[in-house]
């Protein structure tokens, strides 16, 4: 198995010759350990990801989308760049997993702002991860109960164990749930990641296993058609429990002939679906107040308008993007303030046609566009907030500010400190 990856080593993932230099430069510069690739290709081939604390890739690079990265590497965080005018698509990232994004041609500041950011939030994850495995599987709803009462009933078993249902649901959670199931006599949990997965990699993993292991194979139907038959023979032979997981139908994947039937035949002997959020809406408030309760919140809770948010919004990225919401939602609160829909990035949002594309981190402090000021085609979102702020901060109190900008006084305050832009002089009680 590959160490526990360097606090400060970064991958960066860009076709652009001199963009990629000047990154690399300026992380170097603040003591990162850097290494690069040119496509998505060029650093599976030379690289362990889960060697990297984290991975900045372009949107767009040759042959793949750079949030094609998310699944491949997954824990390892992704921090994904655009140009500007890729800004509104590139919102799309944060859903699929993306933990930011950043406009190229990049502010250095904001890079390393972002770097550093994300490099501490991972490393608090790596700290309580085990706790939030067992979130996942709280609630009262039937349907995550028919999940528990499983449990204990496979624990001890040494059946290959099928987990399937949607992306962010739970899955390893479950598997985890399982290992550690109290009539489980298995000692070692070993989580081999398919998607991108080598040979050298598949065999190095099963080798260092032995009787007395579980054996995870996450994303099992992003296994490269060559290895099937090599997972196959080590599982007829092997005294290992499998415990599988997949968010596609492996049964269609058969048929189409993109999975070995006799693969499935032998991962599919106890299945067990995890349901998503929608599937247990009853238990969405339990499992974000945990959340919350996890991460330290220090606010005063949610608003009455943020739980009705949470309880209502599909979550199709579910627990996992539940957590990253509320987790972001935490580092943003003022203490003893509640937290309400727009710190949760649950806010309405302006119609296509009135809305510019805001990057997720802004969306998250309630930094939204005023649909009544026309902005220029092409304007970007800082300069456009420049200069609606010098225009009209002369004949407007920081609230009506605010309001027309569709923004809180908070987030008009860390967007002013961020640009540069000092607040005008005045005797106004309702503006300061």
């Amino acid at each position: 198995m590959s160490n526990a990856p360097h606090r400060d080593q970064i991958l960066i993932i860009e076709d652009e010759e001199i963009i990629r230099a000047s990154l690399r430069k300026l992380l170097e510069r603040h003591d990162y350990q850097v290494s690069d690739a040119v496509s998505i290709k060029a650093a599976t081939d030379n690289f362990d990801f889960n060697d990297f604390a984290l991975i900045i890739s372009d949107l767009r690079l040759p042959g793949q989308l750079g949030t094609d990265l998310i699944r491949i590497v997954d824990p390892v965080p992704v921090l994904i760049m655009t140009s500007y005018a890729s800004l509104r698509s590139a919102v799309d990232t944060m859903r699929q997993g993306a933990v930011d994004y950043i406009s190229k041609p990049f502010v250095h500041d904001e890079m390393l702002l972002s770097v550093r950011r994300i490099l501490s939030a991972s490393q608090h994850r790596a700290v309580a991860a085990k706790t939030l495995g067992e979130i996942a599987l709280l609630g009262t709803s039937e349907a995550i109960k028919k999940v528990t009462r499983v449990i204990p009933k496979v624990a001890a078993s040494d059946l290959p164990i099928l987990i399937y249902g949607e992306t962010g649901c739970g899955k390893s959670a479950l598997a985890v749930a399982i290992h550690r199931g109290k009539k489980s006599t298995r000692q070692r949990f070993i989580n081999i990641n398919c998607a991108g997965l080598k040979e050298t990699e598949l065999v190095s993993q099963l080798d260092a296993s032995n009787a007395s292991a579980t054996i995870f194979l996450n994303n099992i139907a992003e296994l490269a058609a060559p290895l099937q038959p090599l997972l196959l023979r080590a599982m007829q032979a092997s005294q290992c429990r499998f415990i599988c997981s997949s968010d596609q139908d492996l049964e269609q994947l058969c048929q189409a002939n993109l999975f070995r039937k006799d693969l499935y035949y032998e991962i599919n002997v106890v299945s067990i679906a995890m349901p998503t959020l929608r599937q247990r809406n009853a238990d969405i408030l339990i499992i974000a107040e945990a959340i919350l309760r996890h991460f330290g919140d220090t606010s005063s809770g949610l608003t009455q308008q943020a739980k009705q948010a949470i309880a209502g919004y599909q979550w199709p990225g579910n627990l996992r993007q539940l957590k990253n919401s509320l987790q972001q939602a935490v580092i943003l609160a003022s203490p003893d303030e509640p937290i309400d829909t727009e710190l949760i990035g649950l806010a309405e949002q302006p119609s296509d046609s009135e809305q510019i594309p805001i990057p997720a981190s802004n969306r998250a402090t309630g930094q939204s566009t005023a649909p009544n000021y026309d902005a220029p085609a092409g304007l970007s979102l800082e300069d456009y907030f420049t200069r609606f702020v010098l225009e009209n901060q002369e004949n407007m109190s920081e609230t009506d500010l605010a309001k027309k900008l569709g923004i809180s006084r908070k987030s008009l305050w860390e967007r002013r400190n961020k640009l540069g832009i000092s607040r005008k002089k005045t005797d106004d009680p309702q503006g300061d």
